[in-house]
């Protein structure tokens, strides 16, 4: 399902759709996007590694907590891109 909707984010900002759609913030979805990855590899990864049945198990449930750090940092960069004091740029040029 996250793999769906970070393919569907990824869609949105290729065919530039987050600009003809104005009535949601993408930037804003996209860092709860990440931070809902984040914590769901968090999960997903700590059993594994917890469980590590096998070495495929524990070398995915490493692989698993590598993709968080990616998210999170993902998570912070967008972050830092916006910022709520300053306003936001237009998207069409003013005439």
């Amino acid at each position: 399902m996250e793999a769906l909707v970070t393919l569907l984010f990824f869609l949105l900002y290729l065919l530039k759709l987050d600009v003809k759609l104005t009535w949601l913030f993408w930037p804003l979805a996209d860092i709860f996007n990440s931070v809902v990855a984040a914590l769901f590899l968090l999960i997903v990864s700590l059993f594994a590694v917890i469980i590590k049945t096998n070495h495929g198990t524990l070398a995915g449930g490493v692989l698993g907590l590598v993709l968080l750090v990616l998210c999170v940092v993902d998570a912070v960069v967008l972050f830092m891109k916006i910022s709520i004091s300053r306003p936001r740029e237009r998207n069409t040029p003013a005439k």
